[in-house]
């Protein structure tokens, strides 16, 4: 997280910048000290928040630094969220914004509408679920490790047969210690965060993938993408924050429950 917060901003997307403003929070930065933050990415966001998955880093960003995403800068981000659904229930068309915008709901303290816990429900591939949501293609490892959390953000049990089938099979993917998006490339930081916050939310301790994790730090602070590759630091280490501390993000920005 000290890593994180040294980055300069200037030229950090907005979508970035939310990340890094709910990393350093997961991490125990006060409310107060990330508001600065928030006021320059709120000068980005408008132009950035343009589908629901955007808009719904924009309002936890929101929810990290203790503002009102209504009235950030003028635009009401949750409202901005709830548009663009292609079906009933469904907030966008792929997984990332659908399982990010009921993430966002949690976070903001919103309830999740049952509509899309239902939507997500009916678009399983199999045991999980694809980058468009659409059941007759295969799942992927981040789409499915998203939609697990996203149930557990709406409520939906860890016991639940849904949640149980996906979890297992995600528990089932991992290799070399961690996880990949991709089949035949090496296990990275990004696949394994979001995996292992998968595992968190249904109440896992997933020791070894924590440690795949650890193994991939520097002495900086920074996260590499693999052990071979330092690839972009940046989104790998946003991305690892919050499984190294325990958190889910399916309980708002705190400890899994």
């Amino acid at each position: 997280a000290k890593w994180l917060a040294r980055l300069p901003t200037t030229r950090m997307p907005a979508g970035q910048q939310a990340d890094v403003i709910v990393a350093l929070r997961i991490a125990g930065a006060r409310r107060a000290t990330l508001r600065p933050r928030l006021a320059r990415m709120a000068r980005r966001s408008p132009g950035y928040a343009r589908t629901p998955g955007a808009a719904a880093k924009i309002v936890v960003a929101s929810a990290a630094a203790g503002v009102d995403p209504r009235r950030l800068g003028g635009v009401d981000y949750l409202a901005r969220m709830r548009r663009g659904g292609v079906a009933p229930g469904r907030f966008g068309s792929t997984a990332f914004d659908h399982g990010l915008a009921m993430i966002a709901l949690r976070a903001a303290g919103r309830p999740v509408p049952r509509g899309a816990v239902t939507a997500l429900r009916a678009s399983r591939s199999g045991p999980g679920w694809s980058f468009d949501l659409d059941p007759g293609d295969p799942p992927d490892l981040d789409s499915t490790a998203l939609s697990v959390i996203a149930l557990r953000a709406a409520g939906v049990r860890a016991t639940n047969p849904v949640v149980r089938s996906a979890t297992t099979w995600i528990a089932r993917k991992r290799a070399g210690g961690g996880w990949t998006s991709a089949s035949g490339t090496a296990a990275n930081a990004n696949s394994t965060a979001l995996a292992t916050r998968a595992l968190l939310a249904t109440g896992r301790r997933p020791t070894s993938s924590l440690a795949f994790l650890r193994s991939l730090q520097e002495r900086s602070g920074a996260v590499r993408h693999t052990r071979s590759r330092g690839g972009n630091r940046a989104l790998a280490t946003i991305d690892a924050v919050a499984p190294l501390a325990g958190v889910s993000l399916a309980s708002g920005i705190g400890p899994p429950t």
